[in-house]
């Protein structure tokens, strides 16, 4: 019983220290995934990565499949019952690349999240009770996670300076504060958008 509390506390220092250097980070450095026609989706920030290592990994039933990709921030699913539903995420807003809006930065936000949910992806949703359960275009709001591994697919984009962190009415999301953590972290590695825009 010792060897795993030695090892938990080991993670822990590691990703404390790692955490620290990502709030500081200034370099460009960083390492890069793929290309897209628009910016090349940088790695998740060191802070990010570091809360990633110690994540339980543990799939969970989805809640829908991904039918496909709106945006960097909204998705078309298929919930269990059959129904078609837009999902607008909770706690984020990325540039925009739809009716005609081409901002800096959104089509590497929609391409990093084709990604992370391609077509038939099974997705975790969670309301939050500080918000409207839909916005004003009967889209739903929800936390996002993928049911095969609980990557929150919000801190990932604002992690790696794809989105930034958004409040819809009235000012509370239970997650707010973990996503500015996450936010500032980025911002202050330089990435995505913090850098291009």
């Amino acid at each position: 019983m010792r060897l795993p509390l030695l090892r938990l506390f080991l993670i822990t220092t590691v990703a404390a220290g790692t955490l620290t250097a990502g709030l500081t980070h200034h370099g460009s450095a960083e390492p890069l995934a793929a290309v897209t026609h628009d910016f090349a989706v940088p790695a998740a920030t060191p802070a990010a990565t570091a809360v990633a290592a110690v994540r339980p990994v543990q799939p969970v039933r989805p809640d829908a499949r991904v039918l496909r990709v709106q945006d960097g921030d909204t998705v078309v699913v298929r919930l269990r019952n059959g129904a078609v539903r837009y999902v607008r995420i909770l706690g984020i807003d990325t540039p925009e690349t739809i009716l005609g809006a081409h901002e800096c930065g959104g089509a590497t936000a929609s391409k990093r999240m084709k990604a992370l949910l391609p077509r038939g992806t099974g997705i975790v949703m969670r309301a939050d009770p500080h918000q409207p359960r839909v916005d004003r275009y009967d889209r739903l709001l929800r936390y996002v996670r993928r049911s095969s591994d609980r990557l929150d697919v919000a801190q990932d984009q604002l992690s790696r300076g794809l989105a930034e962190v958004y409040v819809y009415r009235n000012g509370r999301f239970t997650k707010r504060a973990a996503y500015e953590r996450v936010e500032q972290a980025a911002q202050q590695a330089h990435v995505g958008i913090w850098t291009w825009c």
